[in-house]
């Protein structure tokens, strides 16, 4: 595909962004990303006339912040993939195979686990089934592509295990195992994102009802227990619990619906990084209650 001439890709980015407001020197940000894109993988078919349609969806509403942060060449990668281009899977593979081995070991360090996880997460990302497309569409350049992957693998690995844990009797760790502080691509994605997610927690549990607010005020900033919560409301322990699964569930929609409107990102890749964000939502939880005045009734 030939390159798009001066000055249209700016026009190409607006013509499938009508009425956005764009930063005045969009044509020599759309030219250095397709520039960075291209020059990283030269045996791709990548142009500027395949990848700004995309990035024009990609980028959110805040067009500016949203070329700054741009994880340009990660995204192009994703494009030619997502469009079947020769070589491009074999690419993603060499730049997301140590990602995905480092992840999948988090859950265990079974050769057979992690070759069984990469077919699974093959699938999902970039074939899909009549019912979901292919997930490598979702992915919108705020993150590296590596980070993506590797969340999406632990998810899948965990998912292995709990349902290899149910078959065999149950095993109560199971869904304790989160992503370690110590892998690079989810410690930047957690960094990147944390002033965001904490400020969308807090604007979630102002719109908790005051009893749910003091019950994770309880469970998270004083550390009591469901049963010695459960004599204070003078209910049993599985009350407890349901009233804050139920609280925390409810703090977790709103916290998504704020970070998309935010950050003009999709539900589907907020879900891509809950797996890392949400391992510390009870941590956000405590330090937003901690800090506010307000202790409930």
């Amino acid at each position: 595909m030939a390159e798009v001439g001066e000055p249209e890709l700016a026009r190409l980015f607006v013509r499938e962004r009508p009425g956005i407001r764009v930063p005045a020197d969009l044509e020599v940000r759309l030219r250095a990303i397709v520039a960075r894109a291209t020059t990283a993988w030269p045996g791709l078919a990548l142009s500027g006339g395949r990848l700004i349609p995309r990035i024009a969806h990609a980028v959110g509403d805040d067009v500016a912040s949203g070329l700054a942060d741009f994880y340009a060449e990660d995204f192009a990668l994703a494009v030619a993939c997502a469009d079947g281009l020769p070589g491009a899977l074999s690419l993603c593979d060499k730049l997301c195979a140590a990602a995905i081995t480092v992840a999948v070991a988090r859950v265990d360090r079974s050769p057979d686990l992690r070759d069984e996880v990469r077919q699974i997460l093959w699938q999902r990302i970039f074939v899909g089934t009549p019912a979901q497309p292919p997930r490598i569409k979702s992915y919108a350049g705020r993150g590296p592509l590596a980070g993506w992957v590797a969340v999406a693998a632990q998810r899948v690995a965990l998912d292995l295990r709990r349902e290899e844990a149910r078959a065999s009797g149950g095993d109560p760790g199971a869904d304790q195992v989160l992503p370690a502080d110590d892998h690079p691509e989810i410690d930047y994605l957690r960094t990147r994102y944390k002033t965001e997610f904490e400020a969308a927690v807090r604007q979630a549990l102002s719109g908790l009802p005051d009893r749910d607010r003091l019950l994770l005020r309880l469970t998270t900033v004083s550390g009591l227990s469901h049963e010695q919560i459960g004599n204070i409301y003078g209910v049993n322990q599985s009350t407890v619990t349901r009233w804050i699964s139920r609280a925390r569930a409810q703090v977790l929609e709103a916290t998504e619906r704020e970070i998309c409107g935010r950050l003009g990102m999709q539900p589907a890749e907020f879900r891509s990084l809950a797996g890392m964000l949400v391992s510390r939502l009870d941590l956000s939880i405590s330090r937003v209650l901690a800090a506010s005045p307000d202790s409930g009734p």
